[in-house]
């Protein structure tokens, strides 16, 4: 006989879905960002129709991401023989929320060596303690792991993050008006306010995490033979539910932020790349159901979507160490060799991700050395 806290399909593995929408997202994130960083501005007329469709798909990335993310953190849930979850479940999620937070300021470190930090300037130092997705992603990940360590089934979960998430969104607006750098060290409310330049603070941005969460317990407990399908229409029905409401926040004269700053947390924006994001899901999902064999050889490139997002970032910005595509490049190149640019991105970062895979599946001893290759020649750039 199971036992009574565990969920109904909690052992299952993995949700070959989820895997398909994380890699969607990803490849929408490496366009973006290669054509953002080398194509001259002034080649894109930002006022034609493909363009403004370029704008808004970039918009929906971080969304998709994090949702994606959140629905991803219902898989794999065990619970040990007193109905709590499993601790080695809990550690390994800790781990890899701060691995996470970790990445996302080594890409930007501010000097090539740790002697040379005392040199770095206040302005560097600002830039460095900006908030991006990563660490948006990282910070959200503790905070729901703690959440799922206080609720006993994954209902419950599902249910505490749909309403925490929802919580979010409706504070957004109130957050983005608060001096946060008044209450808070500069480092702490990077995390909470626009104001010095985080692109991803926790508010709004977490919410998209939680609200990820029920989608997740969605497909989990739904039967196999019918999960894209539920799932589809879920995502479906409630992606019209939020872009209706996005329309009639229009019309409310609330008032919260000034018009100009409605993309800080307005509810009007907010739900609608919401509810564009969950359209996206519905239509993917669409996919996956009508070709599941390709769904399922995609999944293992969704996967990996950690080490997508630092390549790609890697190769096109550099990192403290080495140079990216964009020096000497920056805003520089035609559309056509912006085109170019990202299938070269695109085509080295998962094909470093499939040798990656091939190496581990030949010798698992072989993965171990490049892991601890790595972390060696990080360790000595960073000290000499």
């Amino acid at each position: 006989m199971p036992h009574p806290y565990k969920e109904p399909g909690a052992s299952q593995g993995r949700i070959h879905v989820l895997d398909f929408l994380r890699l969607a997202a990803i490849l929408l994130m490496v366009q973006g960002h290669t054509l953002d960083a080398l194509v001259d501005p002034a080649r894109m007329d930002l006022s034609a129709f493909h363009w403004q469709l370029w704008v808004h798909l970039r918009g929906l990335t971080a969304p998709m991401f994090m949702m994606v993310s959140g629905a991803a953190t219902v898989l794999g849930i065990r619970y040990d023989a007193s109905g709590r979850l499993a601790r080695a479940l809990v550690r390994r999620r800790v781990r890899t929320g701060f691995m996470v937070i970790g990445l996302g300021y080594l890409l930007v470190f501010p000097a090539g060596r740790l002697a040379d930090l005392r040199w770095v300037s206040p302005e560097v130092w600002r830039g460095f303690l900006h908030v991006n997705i990563l660490q948006a992603n990282g910070v959200t990940l503790l905070l729901i792991t703690f959440l799922l360590c206080c609720t006993r089934t994954v209902r419950r979960y599902a249910a505490w993050s749909l309403a925490i998430g929802c919580l979010i969104l409706l504070a957004a607006p109130l957050a983005a008006k608060v001096d946060w750098f008044h209450l808070l060290p500069e480092g702490l409310a990077d995390y909470l306010s626009y104001d010095q330049g985080s692109l991803f603070p926790l508010i709004p941005t977490s919410a998209y995490m939680f609200l990820g969460v029920p989608l997740g317990a969605l497909l989990l407990e739904s039967p196999a033979q019918g999960r894209a399908r539920i799932f589809r229409l879920a995502c479906l029905a409630a992606g019209a539910v939020v872009l209706l409401f996005s329309l009639v926040a229009r019309h409310v004269p609330v008032a919260l932020l000034p018009a100009e700053q409605v993309w800080r947390g307005g509810y009007a924006y907010t739900s609608c790349r919401l509810g564009f994001a969950l359209l996206v899901f519905g239509a993917l999902a669409w996919l996956a159901e009508c070709r599941p064999g390709f769904t399922a050889a995609c999944a293992p490139l969704g996967r990996r979507s950690l080490f997508a997002y630092v390549g790609h970032l890697s190769l096109i910005f550099g990192t403290p160490w080495t140079p990216g595509l964009d020096a000497g490049r920056f805003h520089a190149l035609s559309v056509g060799q912006g085109a170019l640019c990202v299938l070269l991105v695109g085509g080295l970062t998962f094909g470093a991700i499939l040798l990656w895979d091939w190496l581990k599946g030949f010798s698992r001893h072989l993965g171990t050395l490049v892991y601890a290759s790595v972390l060696i020649a990080l360790v000595s750039v960073l000290i000499w």
